[in-house]
């Protein structure tokens, strides 16, 4: 294995994901490109561990751009665990801090999630959740395992006037989030433009999709960005108003979703949160948490 800046073809990349055991949005070098960030990859036989870089200050570190959730591995082996451990010993020194989020290999086992030293650093693995929704069946089968509280939300939004909408742009999405959950959230420098370039190139791909739900007088409830990906769709960004969680709209418009997308595509992942009450959410449709990695390592010396 070998760390490479870039120095690989679109043509090399395209087959690297095109071989790989898995198939999310995150992986497309064009997707990664849109993020305007510096990246590069360990790449071995059938291997491919892609991670964006930045100096900050006098260090150097590798991270996880915004607007995605998980990044690689990619290719043949891309399902195997002693690659991906392997590859870690590859990683440039020069990096004294690294904060990856990454695809978990199919047999992969449970790492106790302690600090350890290795070679002068720190290093520990740990699970992140994420909820992924098994839709490869009729829409019915889906409705069956929702959850009586889900239930009873949906019953409740359809008390109120609600349409929706299958044509909003990425900026009203945005725009929706920074008026109703800016102030809920610390948003970092620099996300609300990745976020918005990822949309405008999956929209343009023709492998996403910005659905609403607009109350009377045309009054913005909820909001979603779906993204498409061989068979999975990635709920890669959303929105909701004061009044649209009082109305359960995001129940809704999911459900709507739903009903349109079962059968279509095997998987809907919901990405993941550690925030009890999403979590609860996100179980409620009947998914069910399958999670990735997180992988960070400290430089001491």
């Amino acid at each position: 294995m070998k760390w490479l800046a870039g120095t690989w073809t679109s043509e090399q990349w395209a087959q690297w994901v095109k071989a790989s055991p898995w198939d999310f949005p995150y992986d497309r070098e064009e997707y990664a490109d849109a993020l305007g960030k510096t990246w590069g990859a360990i790449v071995g036989e059938d291997f491919v561990w892609p991670m964006a870089y930045r100096r900050v200050g006098i260090f150097q570190t590798a991270y996880m751009p915004f607007g995605m959730q998980q990044w690689g591995p990619v290719g043949a082996h891309a399902g195997r665990a002693t690659q991906l451990l392997d590859a870690t010993r590859f990683i440039p020194g020069a990096f004294t801090k690294v904060d990856l989020q990454i695809h978990k290999p199919m047999d992969w086992v449970t790492c106790t999630p302690r600090w350890r030293l290795r070679g002068g650093r720190l290093e520990r693995w740990t699970e992140r959740p994420n909820f992924v929704l098994d839709m490869s069946g009729s829409y019915e089968s889906i409705h069956a395992a929702y959850s009586k509280q889900l239930l009873r939300n949906l019953k409740e939004a359809r008390q109120h006037a609600m349409t929706l909408f299958e044509h909003d742009t990425p900026e009203t999405l945005y725009h929706a989030f920074e008026r109703y959950q800016g102030k809920r959230y610390t948003i970092p420098e620099g996300f609300g433009s990745a976020i918005r370039q990822a949309m405008y190139h999956l929209l343009h791909q023709g492998k996403g999709a910005v659905w609403s739900v607009y109350g009377e007088g045309n009054r913005f409830l909820a909001g979603a960005f779906f993204a498409f990906s061989g068979n999975r769709v990635v709920l890669l960004f959303s929105a909701i108003s004061d009044e649209g969680r009082a109305t359960q709209a995001m129940a809704h418009l999911i459900n709507e979703f739903l009903v349109f997308a079962a059968g279509r595509w095997t998987y809907f992942d919901f990405e993941g949160s550690s925030a009890p009450g999403l979590a609860r959410f996100y179980g409620s449709f009947g998914a069910v948490n399958q999670p990735y990695l997180r992988y960070q390592r400290w430089s001491l010396l």
